[in-house]
């Protein structure tokens, strides 16, 4: 039991690490534009070498021990295509729908962001936003028109090659082998799952990762509404455990992204 609450307090030690050095080098004019390789490279390889004296974990984790990334399973895939046509519908009218109502002049679906927000430094930072945003909204449910994001057309179309394999391995990958992989792992041998929701078993480390995950975006661009990743998170979490491989909420990561470019660049042509 020792050993796993000490596991547990060094993946979220390292969390801290990570995200804290990450910040800190955005204050470094010189090295700060390549922060991102170095955050990439520490969800990769940190796991690895925080493990690397018990492999039979690294395994277990699938953070190693031969590779930083984790083994190819096909029923990842099939598990992410099947929460895709389950999960995106519902989304995608939901999306719509609520910026309908919050470009109409209607925030109260935002009340609990926005009172989060306005007792820390950035009051009134999601409202200007979201201003900025609506200038370009259509103003009904539907959007005009279909738009793709422009750097999809870029390079002759080869954009969105570029788009799918950097948001792939350089996104959604790294984050899930760290977050998921990792933190998630060593919180649940900690404090096992007892529940089981829709055929995978779920708990407090689900949760607790999440929480991580969705503050570790305030890092980046310190908005309350960055913390809305915590629910997505819960489903990468469920996609995790559910197909027993990393690659189900990598893909299904991935797919989020572009579903999210996709809808931003048609609700709110340039």
């Amino acid at each position: 039991m020792e050993i796993r609450r000490r596991r547990a307090r060094q993946a979220v030690f390292a969390t801290a690490i990570v995200y804290a050095g990450y910040g800190l080098l955005g204050l470094v004019p010189a090295i700060g534009e390549y922060r991102g390789v170095a955050l990439v490279a520490a969800f990769y390889f940190l796991p690895s070498w925080l493990l690397r004296h018990v492999p039979e974990v690294q395994s277990r984790y699938q953070v190693g021990p031969d590779s930083p990334v984790p083994p190819w399973r096909w029923r990842g895939a099939w598990v992410a295509l099947v929460a895709a046509l389950v999960v995106f519908p519902p989304f995608v009218l939901g999306f719509w729908w609520f910026y309908q109502q919050v470009c109409g002049g209607d925030l109260r679906v935002l009340w609990p962001v926005l009172w989060i927000e306005g007792m820390t430094p950035w009051a009134g930072g999601l409202e200007r936003f979201l201003a900025g945003l609506c200038r370009a909204h259509a103003e009904g449910f539907w959007p005009a028109g279909l738009h793709l994001p422009a750097s999809w057309s870029a390079w002759g179309g080869l954009g969105f090659v570029r788009q799918v394999v950097e948001g792939l391995f350089a996104v959604a990958l790294a984050e899930e082998v760290f977050h998921r992989g990792y933190v998630m792992s060593a919180l649940e041998d900690l404090w096992p799952p007892r529940r089981t929701i829709f055929g995978a078993k779920f708990g407090l480390a689900a949760v607790l990762s999440s929480l991580l995950f969705a503050i570790g975006h305030l890092v980046g661009m310190a908005q309350a509404a960055r913390l809305a990743t915590f629910f997505p998170a819960l489903v990468f979490a469920w996609l995790w455990r559910r197909s027993g491989s990393l690659w189900a909420p990598a893909l299904f990561h991935t797919a989020a992204n572009l579903l999210m470019d996709l809808l931003l660049a048609s609700t709110f042509p340039a």
